[in-house]
Protein backbone atom coordinates (compact mmCIF):
# COMPACT_ATOMS: atom_id res chain seq x y z
CA UNK A 1 0.00 0.00 0.00
CA UNK A 2 1.82 3.56 -0.79
CA UNK A 3 1.19 6.09 1.23
CA UNK A 4 0.24 9.65 0.27
CA UNK A 5 3.36 11.23 0.66
CA UNK A 6 4.61 8.44 -2.35
CA UNK A 7 1.87 9.37 -4.70
CA UNK A 8 2.27 13.67 -4.32
CA UNK A 9 6.29 12.90 -4.99
CA UNK A 10 7.10 12.11 -8.39
CA UNK A 11 9.64 10.14 -9.94
CA UNK A 12 10.82 12.59 -12.83
CA UNK A 13 13.26 15.31 -12.46
CA UNK A 14 11.32 18.01 -14.14
CA UNK A 15 7.46 17.99 -14.09
CA UNK A 16 5.33 19.31 -17.13
CA UNK A 17 2.62 21.31 -15.76
CA UNK A 18 0.59 21.75 -18.64
CA UNK A 19 0.55 17.87 -19.18
CA UNK A 20 -1.38 18.02 -15.63
CA UNK A 21 -3.91 20.44 -16.35
CA UNK A 22 -4.88 18.88 -19.65
CA UNK A 23 -5.34 15.49 -17.68
CA UNK A 24 -7.25 17.62 -14.58
CA UNK A 25 -4.66 15.91 -12.25
CA UNK A 26 -2.44 17.62 -9.38
CA UNK A 27 0.92 18.58 -10.04
CA UNK A 28 3.64 16.70 -8.01
CA UNK A 29 6.31 17.80 -6.03
CA UNK A 30 9.55 17.84 -8.22
CA UNK A 31 13.15 19.67 -8.10
CA UNK A 32 12.02 21.58 -11.39
CA UNK A 33 9.04 22.17 -13.33
CA UNK A 34 8.54 23.52 -17.07
CA UNK A 35 6.13 26.05 -17.78
CA UNK A 36 4.74 28.03 -20.72
CA UNK A 37 4.94 31.48 -20.78
CA UNK A 38 3.98 32.89 -24.23
CA UNK A 39 4.57 29.62 -25.89
CA UNK A 40 7.91 29.20 -25.42
CA UNK A 41 8.78 26.58 -22.43
CA UNK A 42 11.11 27.37 -19.86
CA UNK A 43 12.66 25.56 -16.72
CA UNK A 44 11.65 26.82 -13.03
CA UNK A 45 13.52 25.51 -10.06
CA UNK A 46 10.68 26.23 -6.86
CA UNK A 47 7.05 25.59 -7.13
CA UNK A 48 6.04 28.71 -5.88
CA UNK A 49 7.55 31.64 -7.99
CA UNK A 50 7.01 35.51 -7.95
CA UNK A 51 5.29 36.88 -10.58
CA UNK A 52 8.47 38.44 -11.13
CA UNK A 53 10.09 35.89 -11.48
CA UNK A 54 8.54 34.43 -14.35
CA UNK A 55 8.12 37.92 -16.00
CA UNK A 56 12.01 38.10 -16.03
CA UNK A 57 12.46 34.57 -16.64
CA UNK A 58 10.87 35.46 -20.20
CA UNK A 59 13.06 38.77 -21.02
CA UNK A 60 10.28 40.92 -19.55
CA UNK A 61 9.78 43.21 -17.18
CA UNK A 62 7.02 44.32 -14.76
CA UNK A 63 6.36 47.85 -15.42
CA UNK A 64 5.88 47.03 -19.09
CA UNK A 65 4.13 43.82 -18.90
CA UNK A 66 1.29 42.39 -16.83
CA UNK A 67 1.38 38.10 -16.32
CA UNK A 68 -1.31 35.98 -17.06
CA UNK A 69 -2.30 32.88 -15.77
CA UNK A 70 -4.25 30.67 -17.60
CA UNK A 71 -6.07 27.95 -16.58
CA UNK A 72 -7.71 24.62 -17.81
CA UNK A 73 -11.39 26.01 -17.30
CA UNK A 74 -10.54 29.02 -19.95
CA UNK A 75 -10.14 31.17 -16.30
CA UNK A 76 -7.11 33.56 -16.44
CA UNK A 77 -5.45 35.64 -13.82
CA UNK A 78 -3.53 38.75 -13.94
CA UNK A 79 -0.17 37.72 -11.59
CA UNK A 80 0.85 40.52 -9.34
CA UNK A 81 4.82 41.19 -9.65
CA UNK A 82 5.43 40.24 -5.75
CA UNK A 83 2.63 37.76 -5.87
CA UNK A 84 3.25 34.00 -5.23
CA UNK A 85 2.16 31.69 -8.01
CA UNK A 86 1.73 28.00 -6.85
CA UNK A 87 3.03 26.07 -9.81
CA UNK A 88 0.96 23.05 -8.70
CA UNK A 89 -2.51 24.49 -8.45
CA UNK A 90 -4.94 21.77 -10.41
CA UNK A 91 -5.41 23.26 -14.31
CA UNK A 92 -2.75 26.02 -14.07
CA UNK A 93 -1.98 25.59 -18.14
CA UNK A 94 0.97 28.05 -18.26
CA UNK A 95 1.29 32.17 -18.73
CA UNK A 96 0.73 34.46 -21.28
CA UNK A 97 2.53 38.17 -21.08
CA UNK A 98 0.47 41.80 -22.44
CA UNK A 99 2.17 45.22 -22.59
CA UNK A 100 0.53 47.72 -20.07
CA UNK A 101 -1.25 50.36 -21.38
CA UNK A 102 0.30 53.05 -18.47
CA UNK A 103 4.00 52.08 -18.51
CA UNK A 104 7.04 53.23 -15.96
CA UNK A 105 10.02 55.14 -17.68
CA UNK A 106 12.31 57.25 -15.89
CA UNK A 107 13.73 60.72 -15.94
CA UNK A 108 16.69 62.10 -14.12
CA UNK A 109 16.15 58.19 -12.75
CA UNK A 110 13.25 58.93 -11.34
CA UNK A 111 9.72 56.53 -12.72
CA UNK A 112 6.97 58.13 -14.12
CA UNK A 113 3.83 56.60 -15.29
CA UNK A 114 2.65 57.42 -18.97
CA UNK A 115 0.62 55.73 -21.56
CA UNK A 116 2.72 53.77 -24.04
CA UNK A 117 2.82 54.51 -27.60
CA UNK A 118 3.46 57.93 -29.61
CA UNK A 119 4.01 60.59 -26.87
CA UNK A 120 5.86 64.21 -27.50
CA UNK A 121 8.78 65.94 -25.68
CA UNK A 122 6.54 68.15 -24.42
CA UNK A 123 4.48 65.28 -22.50
CA UNK A 124 7.33 63.88 -21.11
CA UNK A 125 9.25 67.26 -19.83
CA UNK A 126 5.83 68.32 -17.94
CA UNK A 127 6.24 64.90 -16.12
CA UNK A 128 9.28 66.79 -14.45
CA UNK A 129 7.73 70.39 -14.81
CA UNK A 130 9.37 71.25 -17.38
CA UNK A 131 8.54 72.89 -20.89
CA UNK A 132 10.51 72.55 -24.29
CA UNK A 133 10.97 76.53 -24.31
CA UNK A 134 13.93 76.21 -21.88
CA UNK A 135 15.04 72.31 -21.79
CA UNK A 136 15.77 69.57 -24.03
CA UNK A 137 14.91 66.23 -23.72
CA UNK A 138 17.54 63.52 -23.98
CA UNK A 139 17.34 59.99 -24.32
CA UNK A 140 20.05 57.07 -23.16
CA UNK A 141 19.68 54.06 -25.99
CA UNK A 142 23.06 51.78 -26.60
CA UNK A 143 25.40 54.72 -25.10
CA UNK A 144 25.63 57.92 -24.43
CA UNK A 145 22.61 60.16 -23.99
CA UNK A 146 21.51 62.11 -27.05
CA UNK A 147 18.91 64.99 -27.47
CA UNK A 148 15.45 63.75 -28.84
CA UNK A 149 14.08 66.27 -32.03
CA UNK A 150 10.90 68.36 -30.52
CA UNK A 151 9.04 67.86 -33.72
CA UNK A 152 8.68 63.98 -33.94
CA UNK A 153 6.94 61.69 -31.36
CA UNK A 154 8.62 59.51 -28.99
CA UNK A 155 8.13 55.86 -29.25
CA UNK A 156 7.42 55.15 -25.23
CA UNK A 157 7.23 51.03 -24.56
CA UNK A 158 8.58 51.37 -21.04
CA UNK A 159 12.16 51.36 -19.20
CA UNK A 160 12.90 54.20 -21.53
CA UNK A 161 15.87 56.70 -19.62
CA UNK A 162 15.51 60.18 -20.06
CA UNK A 163 17.52 63.24 -18.67
CA UNK A 164 16.39 66.73 -18.62
CA UNK A 165 18.85 69.54 -19.76
CA UNK A 166 18.68 73.61 -19.96
CA UNK A 167 19.22 74.79 -23.11
CA UNK A 168 22.22 76.69 -24.35
CA UNK A 169 21.44 80.53 -24.16
CA UNK A 170 17.78 79.58 -23.40
CA UNK A 171 15.50 80.07 -20.10
CA UNK A 172 15.54 77.79 -17.44
CA UNK A 173 12.03 78.08 -15.80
Amino acid sequence: MTNEHEISKSEEAEVDILSYAGRGELVPHAPFYRVVIDGEKYRVETSTPTGKALLNLAGKIPCNFDLIAEFAHHENDVIDPDEVIDLRTRGLKGFITAHKEIVTIFVQSDPYRIERGGRTVAEILALVGKTPDGYILLQEKNGPPVPVPEDRPVSICGGELFFVQVKSGGSSR
